[in-house]
């Protein structure tokens, strides 16, 4: 092992975290309000808002995350009492080379998320100088740089953004709240309650808003496997059920007071565009460095190479995405994460708790089978089914994500029961 190798703490890839690194709930509840409290999310509160008015878009920001997060503590409840990250949870019912291919399909799309918050970082920081400075700077140098800050802390590891999140998230929500009350300060008689929007599709506005969210419930193992007690992991749940739609809700009250929906043109409209800046370096360098870490667990579970050089050759890759211009298909990114990513949570959750009544043996993992037939056909059944219930005149919930859960879960517990689990994959 090299030098560089023993510096690196070990980020128990594949392997239970011990009790002695456990760390509390709140401090978890901060990692999980600072991921949504970044750009993209920010920029989707005030797109909706825009499009379906505010009254609207609020409930359907509260209505998505209060949904989720009875997922969440479902799938928190998997993490703290395995120990295990969600890539390795998720071997026991896709089978050990099952699990790879979903796994490479969980780091495209954290990669992705990565990509597209470097370039709206870097365009953002470009836009920031030029307003603040006059300064015309190339927006690609900016996601470099910003790259690099939160690739070194992904190498650190979640203790060190545990230790950030405790100081940094708390004033990153305090300045929101004043920039909040700024906005307040000069918003008119019923202009809030009464904005309609564009009137454009509802179903459209959920679905986008669960695709922003939907990650975060489906790798709350990654977290919870820390949480010193189940109470704990219960508690870190509250960073999405109510980060999220904070970060929403203020994102698209700010625009419909300033007329704007990028950032900093609303910061500058009230007049705290360099606080504001600073902020966006802390926020954005939280939830990218989550990304990116969640990432490198996955890839840890396709490849046996060091944990550090997984982190830097996914950042080199998604930053070329985002040097790129990776932004202009974000939405239809998230739209197809909508469907395809709450498969996962409904299968894992329903094997922990149903199939395998909560016991899961890792060294029976070597013995298991090499692909989860029953969870991989549940998989693609419930992503094709709520695929076509995207399009008119198809339709079972009216709600493509829901679909997904309920016919994966359904055609999961029939599958297993017609093929029964391994009883070598069950601890004794």
């Amino acid at each position: 092992m090299s030098s560089t190798e023993k510096a690196i703490p070990d980020g128990y890839d594949r392997r239970p975290v011990p009790q002695s690194e456990t760390v509390s709930g709140t401090g978890l509840a901060l990692i999980t309000f600072g991921i949504g409290m970044t750009l993209p999310v920010f920029w989707l509160g005030a797109d909706v808002t825009q499009k379906v008015g505010f009254s609207t878009a609020s409930l359907v920001f509260v209505g998505v995350c209060a949904v989720l997060g009875l997922l969440c503590a479902l799938t928190a409840l998997v993490g703290v009492r395995t120990r295990l990250s969600t890539y390795m949870i998720l071997q026991f019912s896709f089978g050990r080379h099952g699990a790879k291919l979903i796994n490479l399909t969980m780091a495209v799309t954290l990669l992705g998320f990565y990509a597209a918050t470097v370039d709206i970082f870097g365009s953002t920081i470009s836009s920031a100088l030029q307003s603040a400075w006059g300064l015309g700077t190339p927006a690609w140098v900016h996601c470099i740089w910003g790259s690099v800050l939160m690739t070194l802390m992904a190498i650190y590891g979640l203790r060190g953004l545990d230790r950030l999140s405790i100081y940094s998230v708390p004033l990153m929500a305090l300045f929101i709240l004043f920039a909040l009350y700024l906005g307040l300060q000069r918003a008119s008689s019923g202009q809030l309650a009464g904005f309609m929007g564009a009137g454009d599709s509802l179903a459209l506005a959920i679905a986008s808003t669960i695709g922003m969210v939907i990650l975060t419930p489906v790798l709350m193992p990654d977290f919870t496997r820390y949480a010193r007690t189940e109470k704990d992991a219960l508690i870190a749940i509250l960073g999405m059920a109510v980060g999220f739609p904070f970060v929403l809700i203020i994102g698209g009250l700010l625009s419909i007071i300033t007329n704007q929906t990028e950032i900093m043109l609303i910061m500058a409209s009230l007049g705290v565009l360099l606080p504001a800046l600073t902020v966006l370096v802390f926020s954005t360098w939280i939830t990218n460095t989550a990304n990116l870490y969640s990432a490198t667990l996955t890839l840890a579970t396709i490849s046996r190479t060091a944990s550090w050089k997984l982190t830097v050759g996914g950042s080199l890759l998604a930053t070329a995405l985002a040097v790129g211009g990776f932004m202009t298909h974000f939405l239809d990114f998230v739209m197809a994460l909508s469907i395809v990513i709450p498969p996962l949570a409904s299968i894992y959750v329903t094997d922990f708790f149903l199939m395998r009544r909560q016991r899961y043996d890792v060294e029976a993992l070597m013995q298991s089978a090499a692909f989860g037939w029953p969870a991989l056909f549940s998989w693609a059944l419930a992503s094709g089914v709520a695929w076509m219930t995207s399009f008119e005149g198809w339709t079972l919930t009216s709600q493509p994500t829901l679909d997904s859960l309920l016919v994966a879960l359904v055609a999961y517990l029939t599958l297993c029961r017609l093929r029964p689990v391994s009883a070598s994959l069950l601890s004794r």
